[in-house]
């Protein structure tokens, strides 16, 4: 975790004013609809209002422009901000709140001020901009009556603090205090700028003191190679075997987010992706449905022949006016009662009951290989999500962007359609080495097609999951390993798969010159008929 707390927010604040003061806002750019990129000269300020990434950060990387409209609230910042210069940044009585301070000289040559309000508070998080009068220009969320009883934001409107309760600085804190509060395990609920992690890591007044007026202290915890909190202040978890110190909370904070894949660029990307994905998955389930409903309504066709050939035998003793007559089933040795059309002849009756045999035949047919195709696209929107959960980088997302463009389930956004995407020749893969043998395996269904068609072997082997979506695996060696081996990277094969973890699954594997990719066949998708099988637990 990132742990920020109101005593954490007062440091960072202090830390950005030495780095951004003074300095002149030249770009503006709403890269998300939760998240704006300042740039200052080359430095690239990023506020972030999203429910689980609120924060204020210089990014050491250039953010993506994922937002395709521009909004009020960005064109407002332009208006105002832009071109105006940050005369300082406060933390309010180490509060979750921070002030942006603007001036800028208009065309008149009058000095206009400006405040934006960073409001760092979860699903509540919000940036609001104000006047000298502190009246809101406009804001980043606007939440109704209903959602905010407390506070009345909206353009024009006087900004009011959000309501909070009366609390002790940590500032006015005495040692007497602190410790009555302390044993009542009352400080976070008493005392400003306290979170619960620091509150673990009070054992006394003068460790207090000391984590209040030390200098920032940005560091990063690890344990079992797992990253497990990341703070500015001079606090510790219970158990970790490894830390990394930073010169300030910005390379800390950088350093977190791309572990931690939590990037604007990376969250945006892949929650849009997600979102398509989730929606197509949603779509062809209702439409599988409905044609597994079609199946089980035609698969009594064989009914409409026998009602024909029934009908036929008797058709001389039928007039036309007839609502329906009951005739001698030879089929089933019983009598039965065909309904007819009043309308028309014996004849035309029973062409149309032919036809109707027919039809729903063909549309038995049709339907079967409906379920078929549709089967196929789950399983490839399957797969699609699959990779996404276990990417690690922007550059792989980027990867299945692509893909989804190529497939045209995402569209370029309206002012790159004049200029086609090209695609490259030649992608990247995973490598593993397993028992001395090199393994290769795909992280997307690019990756899986360029691996398995450009790369691999006629006589090489091929490894994948059966009937679910995965990585394909190329052992390069055209002689099959030991046993045990095998095992190795069939198990590999499964934990690239969709298999839940734990549950056995069967890993097919056969020479890459057994495999065929149908003609206009997705990315990723090959049929196969000489393979053996393994079971494996995943």
């Amino acid at each position: 975790m990132l742990y920020i707390d109101g005593i954490s927010l007062n440091k960072i604040s202090t830390e950005l004013n030495s780095l951004l003061i003074n300095k002149k806002v030249n770009k503006i750019v709403q890269t998300s609809s939760l998240a704006l990129t300042f740039s200052f000269g080359k430095i690239n300020f990023v506020i972030s209002a999203f429910p689980n990434l609120s924060l204020a950060y210089i990014s050491d990387k250039k953010e993506e422009n994922l937002l395709e409209e521009t909004t009020s609230f960005s064109l407002n910042l332009k208006k105002h901000i832009l071109n105006s210069n940050l005369l300082k940044i406060e933390e309010l009585n180490f509060d979750r709140v921070m002030v942006f301070h603007f001036c800028k000289l208009n065309e008149l040559g009058k000095v206009n001020l400006f405040k934006l309000y960073f409001e760092p508070m979860g699903k509540h998080s919000n940036l609001i901009l104000v006047d000298e009068n502190n009246k809101i220009i406009d804001l980043l969320k606007r939440f109704s009556i209903e959602e905010n009883s407390f506070r009345f934001l909206f353009p024009g409107a006087d900004y009011i603090l959000p309501t909070l309760n009366t609390k002790i600085s940590p500032l006015e804190l005495n040692e007497e205090e602190f410790t009555k509060l302390k044993n009542e395990n009352l400080l976070i609920e008493k005392v400003n700028g306290i979170g619960k992690y620091l509150n673990n890591n009070l054992d006394s007044f003068e460790t207090f003191e000391k984590i209040i007026n030390d200098s920032i202290k940005p560091r990063i915890f690890y344990k079992n190679k797992e990253l497990i909190l990341g703070t500015v202040l001079d606090i510790y978890p219970k158990e970790y075997d490894n830390l990394i110190e930073f010169e300030n909370s910005q390379e800390m904070i950088n350093f977190y987010l791309e572990k931690k894949n939590l990037s604007n660029t990376y969250k945006l990307l892949k929650d849009r992706l997600e979102n398509i994905i989730k929606k197509n998955i949603k779509k062809i389930e209702k439409t599988i449905k409905t044609i597994e409903k079609e199946i089980l309504d035609r698969e009594n066709f064989e009914v409409y022949k026998e009602q024909g050939d029934i009908l036929a035998a008797s058709l001389y003793s039928l007039k036309k006016g007839m609502t329906e007559v009951e005739l001698y089933d030879f089929y089933h040795d019983k009598m039965c009662i065909i309904p007819l059309d009043p309308l028309c002849t014996p004849q035309t009756n029973l062409e149309k009951i032919y036809k109707k045999y027919s039809k729903t035949k063909k549309g038995l047919e049709y339907s079967k290989n409906r379920l078929i195709e549709f089967k196929h696209n789950l399983d490839y929107f399957q797969g699609l999500q699959l990779f996404i959960d276990k990417n690690e980088t922007v550059d792989n997302l980027k990867n299945i962007e692509d893909e989804m463009i190529q497939e045209g389930f995402l569209k370029l956004p309206k002012q790159k359609n004049n200029k086609k995407k090209k695609l490259p020749k030649e992608y990247s893969y995973g490598t593993e080495i397993i028992d001395g043998y090199t393994i290769f395996y795909g992280r997307n269904n690019l990756e899986n097609d360029f691996l398995t068609n450009k790369v691999a072997h006629r006589e090489e082997y091929w490894f994948h999951a059966k009937d679910v979506p995965g990585s394909h695996i190329i052992l390069k060696s055209d002689i099959l390993p030991p046993e045990e081996t095998i095992f190795k990277i069939a198990t590999l094969a499964g934990k690239m798969s969709k298999g839940n973890p734990g549950s056995k699954i069967s890993i097919d594997y056969t020479k890459k010159k057994y495999l065929n990719k149908p003609k206009g066949a997705k990315p990723g998708f090959v049929t196969y008929n000489i393979f053996n099988s393994i079971i494996v637990t995943i």
